[in-house]
């Protein structure tokens, strides 16, 4: 992370105050336009984020230089403007005193709205930051304790899309959904209704047109220009806090009203700028419908997909066995990476005509999105090869006639053999009271899975051979002794499963071949991220962490806090020699890396965050290890309060049961499996169940 300002003033010698007193804007500017060069073409020219200061724009060659920045990394590049709530910058220029005078001298607000062009001329991206989206109630009351913290991660999710890191697709080589929201405020669906409703789907579509049903914009004329500035802006918060919310990727639509949706065909230039902003707000798909701009949108995604759209909800011209199908499905093709065309179905046999064409016209190359509206076509809906759209109880209507759940769709493809019963096991022993059957058999269930999980207890990995040879296996959870014996038998592990060295999750590949993957560091880092939202314990970065234990769960432990960003760790066990072998393997994942030779050396690093990863023991835990607010996460599960957590609860710590670890990391062993979003509450409450009738 480089700040411009700061880098500036090292290559100068001298403070932006002093450089502005002395020599005066003019020549600041001077000096800035030089330092960016730098900064772009030599000194970070890559693998760095650069802070630059909000007025770097008033400068025509500043604009220029970040337009080349973009241009010049073919769409790797990203130029993002923060996009603030221009109350709180007001707020902080009044606080700070450091900042140039020119920042207070004029009406922020002002200062802002004539640099507006400016950003949009410089930047590819835009990304708000507003902490009053996380308030606890629609009025901004409280503010969210984690809100940064939310922010933050956001920031980097957009990021890591923006420079092709991570462009968060669907698999389009097996079938998928969406859930469509239909309410016209994401608020409505938090703080725990959203998570439910994407249960079993891979995508979230935002309909902006729908948006225009909030009682603010009902009724609105859209032509004026403050009011379409105002909805925009209205819109962008909802993506923001779509984002805030939910990982999965964005389907952004504006759907017309002759297309079946409720945004006014007369304000085009409105649903074109608004497509436009989801690809700068980064969307992973927008929905662009065929008509002459879609093209143009189409050249300027950037790393968007486009999926382009049309629906005739009468169902009179797209009819699938016509020449006017194939006619749209070729403009389709050409202003978009996914070609969606809806009918409206008059008779079941039209559902027939669809499936045809889809059999005739996709593939995970050149995929189509392709059925019928209405009950009559809801059978085009199962067999839709991708991205389906579709509705959940919890949503008060649907956003199309005819839409069904993604559990519905399961179980329609179960019947119709289009998605055969599998058997999924855990291998290890002793495993007789393991609450992993009925987590992931509630899992199975909620989806609408005819799947099943058991227990295969063995001694050796010998006696699996047979289990992970047969077709009707679907997947295993491995727990000891097997996590690394099991590995020989696997094709392939993921990076964090090679890097581990232990297995706790096979997977099945499409082409026959065994994943070996691991996601027990998966629910540590789930877990302790939720802590530190809740409990507002230090940034992981700026933070030191302990790891009591040093046998194979303590790999795991260590890969998790690497990958939350811990900086600093210490590790302490009994048998020190283990410790010191554990530090030099995973040393190269931390800038330090240490061995605590006893617990009170390890309180004298002030760990924030301590996980514990040895089975439940009498371990005297000395009270100054928890001088400072922190998380202490234990994995043993049994007892549910191990010395570790009554220790650290004792001291107002947040603390984090083992049993919560065991059900996050089956959350996402559920999510590996079935390819889309866990039922995590129905899976939890199973496991606590069965938990607290036993502890």
């Amino acid at each position: 992370f480089v700040d411009l300002d700061e880098f500036l003033e090292r290559e100068v010698g001298q403070t932006i105050p002093e450089i502005i007193n002395r020599d005066g804007w003019p020549a600041f500017r001077e000096h800035e336009t030089r330092v960016l060069r730098i900064a772009l073409t030599q000194a970070h020219r890559s693998g760095a984020v650069l802070a630059c200061g909000g007025g770097v724009v008033e400068s025509p060659a500043n604009r220029e230089l970040l337009r080349s920045h973009v241009t010049s990394h073919g769409g790797a590049a990203a130029v993002i403007c923060l996009t603030p709530n221009m109350d709180h910058v007001a707020e902080y220029l009044n606080r700070d005193q450091t900042r140039p005078a020119f920042a207070v001298t004029s009406d922020i607000h002002e200062v802002y709205a004539r640099r507006l062009p400016m950003y949009a001329e410089s930047c590819n991206y835009e990304y708000l930051v507003d902490k009053a989206l996380l308030a606890s109630g629609s009025s901004h009351g409280d503010e969210h304790p984690g809100a940064w913290a939310l922010i933050e991660r956001d920031f980097i999710r957009l990021v890591k899309f923006a420079t092709r890191r991570d462009l968060n697709r669907v698999d389009l080589s097996r079938p998928s959904c969406f859930v469509s929201l239909t309410a016209p405020s994401v608020r409505e669906y938090l703080p725990a209704k959203l998570e439910s409703l994407t249960t079993g789907a891979q995508a979230i579509e935002l309909r902006a047109d729908l948006l225009l049903h909030s009682a603010e914009f009902a009724g609105a004329n859209l032509a004026d220009a403050e009011t379409a500035t105002a909805f925009t802006a209205y819109v962008h918060r909802q993506f923001a806090l779509l984002r805030h919310s939910s990982r999965l990727p964005v389907v952004f639509t504006v759907r017309t009203e002759p297309q079946g949706g409720a945004f006014p065909p007369t304000a085009d230039t409105l649903r074109l700028q608004l497509l436009r902003s989801a690809v700068q707000w980064g969307a992973e798909y927008v929905d662009v419908e065929i008509d002459t701009a879609a093209a143009t949108l189409y050249a300027a995604r950037q790393n968007s997909l486009v999926i382009a759209s049309y629906h005739d909800p009468a169902g009179e011209q797209l009819r699938w066995d016509g020449e006017f199908a194939c006619e749209m499905l070729a403009r389709a093709r050409a202003c978009g990476d996914i070609a969606k065309l809806i009918s409206s179905a008059r008779s079941f046999d039209d559902n027939l005509m669809c499936q045809r064409f889809v059999q005739e016209h996709h593939s995970p190359q050149t995929p189509v999105i392709a059925l019928n509206m209405g009950y009559a076509g809801q059978m085009s809906r199962v067999l839709c090869p991708c991205l389906t759209p579709v509705t959940h109880p919890l949503l008060t209507a649907a956003a199309a006639p005819g839409q069904i759940s993604a559990r519905q769709i399961n179980q329609a493809r179960s019947l119709l053999g289009l998605l055969p019963a599998r058997r999924f096991f855990l291998f290890g022993t002793p495993i007789q009271h393991s609450p992993s059957p009925a987590m992931h058999n509630a899992g199975f269930a909620t989806l609408g899975l005819p799947h099943t999980f058991e227990l295969k207890e063995t001694a050796t990995v010998d006696e699996l051979l047979p289990v992970i040879a047969n077709p009707e296996f679907g997947g295993a959870a491995v727990t000891i002794p097997h996590k690394q014996t099991i590995i020989p038998l696997l094709d392939r592990l993921t990076p964090a499963a090679q890097r581990i060295g232990a297995v706790n999750t096979i997977i099945p590949a499409a082409d026959g071949t065994l994943l070996g993957d691991n996601t027990d560091y998966l629910g540590i880092v789930g877990c302790l991220r939720q802590a530190q939202l809740e409990a507002h314990t230090p940034a992981f970065a700026d933070a030191s962490a302990l790891i009591v234990g040093a046998g194979g769960t303590s790999r795991a432990a260590l890969y998790a806090l690497h990958t939350l960003g811990v900086r600093s760790v210490a590790i302490y066990n009994r048998t020190a020699a283990r410790a010191h072998a554990l530090a030099e393997e995973f040393a190269e994942l931390f800038a330090e890396l240490a061995v605590a030779e006893t617990l009170e050396d390890a309180a004298a690093r002030e760990p924030a965050y301590i996980v514990g990863t040895i089975p439940a023991s009498d371990l005297c835990l000395p009270e100054q290890l928890f001088a400072k607010p922190g998380v202490a996460l234990d994995m043993a599960y049994k007892p549910r309060w191990t010395p570790l957590l009554e220790a650290a609860s004792r001291r107002k710590w947040a603390v984090v049961h083992g049993v919560t670890v065991l059900i996050e990391q089956g959350i996402h062993q559920m999510e590996k499996w079935s390819g889309a979003v866990a039922p995590a509450k129905p899976m939890g409450d199973a496991v606590l169940t069965k938990y607290n009738s036993e502890f």
